[in-house]
């Protein structure tokens, strides 16, 4: 009865790795670009830069009164514990990221969809 409890614990722990490994190796890096809707602006132009390395750069352009503001900020990413195509940037207050072969979507803080009509996602252009 031990062997056959043991061999089990063995084939979850096994199961277990492979499954955070096969996260860690999901290759994500590239150069996502798209246009957001804004509140209280015209649109913002926004490019996010997602590295093997973990870490992101997000440069985000404000078109407001005919005028336009830059930010640009970096951090880190780190995968959500929960679903599993799901990054949050941890400097950005842990936006919740949804990323797919060729774009990725910004989420609601639970990491769902943005119920809403506008375009949330930003389609890659570099891999």
């Amino acid at each position: 009865a031990k062997e056959s409890l043991m061999k089990k614990y063995v084939l979850i722990l096994t199961q277990l790795l492979s499954a955070c490994s096969s996260l860690s190796q999901k290759n994500i890096s590239g150069v996502y670009y798209g246009v957001l809707p804004c509140a209280d602006c015209e649109k913002i132009q926004a490019e996010l830069v997602l590295k093997v390395n973990g870490t992101y750069r997000y440069n985000t352009v404000y078109f407001k009164n005919q005028k336009e503001y830059t930010f640009s900020e970096s951090g880190q990413y780190r995968w959500d514990t929960k679903k599993t195509d799901v990054i949050r940037l941890v400097e950005f207050d842990n936006l919740a990221v949804k990323v797919a072969p060729d774009y990725v979507e910004f989420y609601d803080v639970e990491g769902n969809p943005v119920k809403s009509k506008h375009n949330y996602k930003l389609q890659k252009v570099k891999p």
